[in-house]
């Protein structure tokens, strides 16, 4: 719905429902307690009865679900678009006789169609308009002329616009989050385990080290989307293996053992220098 003229963002924006009370009330109530999200629909959605539709399927919520986050961290529905792969814009105006935002494009880290292996541009290479102020009923037209796509076929940012993309198409229960910090956690620990020995602040040097990202929160309580999926990807590599550690037991008992395995060796590395 994203650069639709005739829309306001009241028309399409999805409001996470904040919960009632916070910790105890002042008259010993305890705050209200949910498994999940809930949400202020549109109208627009609403009357029509397709509001679970349109949160599984066209709006980041997948994305909030699947790596256990806040809704006070993330945006369900953005308001802005800034980016579009080239060749996406091209073949929607064949199939579809129109241009549309992907979700999966939307994510300020997220540089690389994960479809095409294109590079996301910002402006428009027939008419020079920035995308984000582009009229999307013309986009598809100015797409006609697009050629030559610089891609980045199988290199890192192409595995990551993958993962998000893998991770979008979630369907499940929000998983918890404590569940979601332990596995990027221990991953992480497992992957840069020397880097980490020697920096405490390895997890922001690398993410800016791979990505070029200027500033990063590394607290997985308080990260927004962004830097914890970027976490999520250094430290699982496919959305596979992430969901194979949020499901399969052994899994999990093997990352436990590789990292108490980790631990011991510190450990004893620790004594010897003492």
């Amino acid at each position: 719905m994203l650069g639709i003229k005739t829309l306001s963002p009241a028309d399409f924006r999805i409001i996470p429902i904040p919960r009632k009370g916070y910790a105890r009330t002042g008259l010993g109530q305890k705050s209200e307690y949910r498994k999940h999200a809930v949400f202020q629909f549109p109208s627009l959605f609403t009357e029509r009865n397709i509001t679970e539709e349109i949160l599984q399927n066209h709006t980041l919520y997948p994305l909030t679900a699947a790596l256990g986050r806040s809704t006070t961290n993330t945006i369900v529905t953005p308001t802005t678009w800034k980016k579009i792969c080239p060749d996406c814009a091209y073949e929607n105006f064949e199939k579809f006789g129109t241009a549309y935002v992907h979700r999966s494009h939307v994510q300020a880290s997220v540089q690389v169609c994960s479809i095409h292996g294109s590079n996301l541009i910002t402006s428009c290479p027939t008419c020079s308009t920035p995308i984000q102020n582009h009229d999307i009923t013309r986009l598809g037209v100015c797409s006609q002329k697009y050629k030559n796509s610089k891609r980045q076929l199988n290199s890192p940012n192409h595995s990551y616009s993958i993962f998000i993309a893998e991770l979008l198409n979630y369907k499940g229960a929000p998983v918890q989050r404590d569940d979601a910090q332990w596995i990027v956690g221990k991953s992480l620990y497992i992957k840069y385990f020397n880097e980490m020995c020697s920096d405490e602040n390895y997890s922001s040097k690398i993410i800016t080290r791979e990505f070029g990202a200027k500033s990063i929160n590394s607290n997985y309580r308080t990260a927004s989307d962004q830097s914890f999926t970027i976490q999520a990807f250094l430290g699982c590599g496919t959305a596979e293996r992430y969901f194979d550690l949020l499901t399969n037991k052994a899994a999990t008992a093997q990352l436990q053992k590789e990292v108490n395995s980790l631990d011991h060796a510190r450990r004893r590395r620790k004594a010897l220098t003492a």
